[in-house]
């Protein structure tokens, strides 16, 4: 027996590598020691039923960002989504789904048996037609969304803001919108110094709040970590005293890193000043991201030309070192692209699930979400009807691909007398 998780997990720290990518403390000594690794004891109180230092904590992070009320989880984000989806559960049944949601907010909305709508935008939709309205701003690019529309809607507005957490500790980056959202989710370990699974929820209105809480108490873990509940506490104290400091520095980092950079590539504008971007033009971004892993230098995830950099006060201090090595890459080959359009759906009433290899699935039906992963944004959604366009490149891509059942694809058995 071999403990190849264990070891591949300690040579890569070893090797002392650039990272680029989360946990946002970078493998730097955020103060966590296994020592500190406890359970429910009379001074560390329980985070189901959080009335000491949790608690404390918890309030510590909504004065952070400046809400009432404040829900911390160990679990990340995604039991964020689903503490969020239980909660919109309780209110009403109908929800409409904004643009693209990470898988798990698909998984859930399906699981909950929710009457889901999806829209790319809130053009000619009224939120109040629905009870709950779920939107992603930031997303995985760093491009934030407004949601002014969603103001005064008498849906239960639900934000998920993963990959926002470090905004409300610098001015110089844009701030969450937490009066128009009711729920706003975040994903600690994505961009501050916290543990794997630190996440959290922010929430004004009371009742609200309770039904959270309440969810939580239904879906979390009773054994959540205290190594990541520590971590979370550090960061926010921390940064809610320098981060303005911290973050203006990474932003400065950032600009020297674009008149480093060459021609060959261009850094796409975004909202978010600390999530780089790099087009590579056409070029299979994957290849250039194998060549930088050849360096010790690792970024967050690569999409078709797109090469994604979380930059954090930990790591600008290599962006030179980046530039550099990019400059002197050479791959001459072309990034396969997919046009995102939208697939034809229909429910089938047959709910029985096969797994196929990719080639004999072209006009069966999806039974699961499909996609690259990162970002983790579905190409194919439950229902979907499968066309040759979505398979080929299937069968074509070198990106990482979710929803795979030991490389097969789930999808509907075909309707019969049996079904």
């Amino acid at each position: 027996m071999q403990n190849k998780l264990f070891s591949s997990a300690l040579n890569y720290a070893k090797s002392e590598p650039i990272r680029f990518h989360m946990p946002a403390h970078n493998g730097e000594d955020i103060q966590i020691t296994t020592a500190m690794d406890i359970t429910e004891l009379s001074f560390s109180d329980n985070l189901i039923e959080s009335n000491g230092v949790i608690k404390n904590c918890e309030q510590n992070i909504a004065k952070a960002y400046g809400t009432k009320y404040a829900l911390m989880l160990t679990n990340g984000a995604t039991m964020g989504v689903a503490i969020a989806l239980h909660t919109a559960k309780n209110i009403g049944n109908k929800l409409l789904l904004i643009g693209d949601c990470h898988k798990s907010v698909h998984n859930y909305a399906n699981a909950f048996n929710f009457n889901i709508t999806y829209a790319n935008d809130l053009d000619n939709i009224n939120p109040n037609d629905f009870d709950a309205v779920l939107i992603t701003t930031p997303d995985y690019f760093g491009k934030v969304k407004d949601i002014c529309k969603l103001q005064n809607t008498s849906a239960v507005v639900i934000v998920d803001a993963s990959h926002g957490s470090h905004f409300a500790f610098c001015k110089n980056l844009p701030q969450l919108d937490t009066k128009v959202a009711d729920i706003t989710i975040l994903s600690f370990h994505k961009t501050l110094p916290v543990l794997t699974g630190g996440a959290g929820i922010l929430c004004n209105d009371q009742t609200i709040f309770d039904l959270l809480y309440y969810s939580r108490s239904v879906l979390h873990s009773s054994s959540p970590s205290y190594l990541t509940m520590a971590s979370i506490d550090n960061a926010i104290c921390n940064f809610s005293q320098n981060g303005e400091t911290l973050y203006n520095n990474c932003i400065a980092q950032i600009e020297n890193f674009k008149k480093q950079l060459c021609d060959k590539y261009q850094v796409v504008e975004t909202h978010d000043k600390t999530r780089l971007c790099i087009c590579a033009k056409g070029l299979d971004g994957k290849s250039i991201a194998n060549k930088l892993e050849e360096q010790n230098i690792f970024l967050e995830m690569t999409y078709y030309d797109i090469l994604v950099a979380i930059v954090t006060p930990y790591n600008c201090k290599h962006l030179s070192t980046l530039a550099q090595v990019l400059n002197n890459i050479d791959v001459q080959e072309k990034a396969i692209k997919i046009n995102t359009k939208k697939l034809s759906k229909i429910d089938t009433k047959c709910k029985k699930v096969e797994f196929l290899q990719a080639d004999k699935c072209v006009g069966r039906i999806a039974a699961g979400n499909i996609g690259i992963y990162p970002p983790g944004t579905p190409i194919i959604t439950t229902g979907d009807i499968l066309d040759s366009e979505i398979i080929d490149f299937l069968l074509a891509t070198k990106c990482e691909i979710f929803g795979l059942i030991n490389g097969k694809i789930p999808v509907y058995k075909k309707l019969t007398n049996k079904n």
